[in-house]
C-alpha cells in the first residue's frame, strides 16, 4: 500500500514537473490549467483539480403539462424537453427525476396509470435525445398532489369544461437534474 502511495506520489510529481506552466483559469476555477488553457488529465481521464477547487453545482428544473385525459407531449412539451435536454448533456450530470401528475377527475387506478404514462413519455423522449437512461429516475403520483385549488365548480366529471380547464396545471410532470458544471 505505502509503496502505491509513493508511486502514485512521483507520478504526480512528474507530472507536475513536466507541467510546470500550469496555472488555474479564470474561466475554469479550481481546475489546473495547461499552458493552452486545457484542463490537465490524469491518465484515467480525470481532470485535475487545485487546492482551491470548489465543485459548482448545476440544477434545472422544468414542469411539462398534458392535456386532458392524455400522455402524449405537446409540441410546447417537446420544446421544453429540447432545451432540458440540451442543457442536462452540457454538465456533468448526476441525476434526472421526473415525478408525474394526473388531476382528480376520474378514478385513482385510472388517474394512476395515467399518470405513469406521462412519465415513461418523458423517459422516452429523453432518451431518444441522448440522456443517459441510468440517470433517469421516475416516479408517478396520480391525482395525490394536486397544485390547483378547484372548488365549488360544478359535477367532477370529465364533461365539466370549467372543472377540466381549471385543473390543468395538475396534469404535469415535474422534472429536476442535478449535476456538476464541466470544465
Amino acid at each position: 500500500m505505502l509503496a502505491n502511495v509513493l508511486k502514485s506520489s512521483l507520478i504526480a510529481a512528474a507530472i507536475a514537473a513536466d507541467s510546470a506552466h500550469a496555472q488555474i483559469s479564470d474561466g475554469r476555477d479550481g481546475y489546473v490549467m495547461s499552458g493552452t488553457q486545457e484542463p490537465v488529465r490524469s491518465a484515467y481521464d480525470d481532470y485535475w483539480r487545485t487546492g482551491y477547487w470548489v465543485p459548482q453545482r448545476a440544477s434545472y428544473s422544468a414542469e411539462v403539462l398534458f392535456e386532458f385525459e392524455r400522455a402524449e407531449l405537446g409540441a410546447g412539451g417537446r420544446k421544453l424537453l429540447d432545451d432540458l435536454a440540451q442543457k442536462l448533456l452540457a454538465i456533468d450530470p448526476e441525476k434526472v427525476t421526473a415525478t408525474a401528475h394526473a388531476d382528480r377527475i376520474g378514478g385513482a387506478e385510472y388517474n394512476e396509470r395515467l399518470s405513469a404514462r406521462r412519465a415513461e413519455a418523458i423517459r422516452v423522449y429523453l432518451i431518444e435525445k441522448g440522456v443517459p437512461e441510468k440517470l433517469l429516475h421516475f416516479e408517478s403520483k396520480g391525482a395525490r398532489v394536486p397544485v390547483s385549488a378547484c372548488e365549488a365548480m360544478g359535477p367532477e366529471t370529465k364533461h365539466n369544461a370549467k372543472l377540466v380547464a381549471c385543473l390543468q396545471p395538475d396534469r404535469r410532470v415535474e422534472i429536476e437534474m442535478v449535476g456538476r458544471q464541466k470544465p
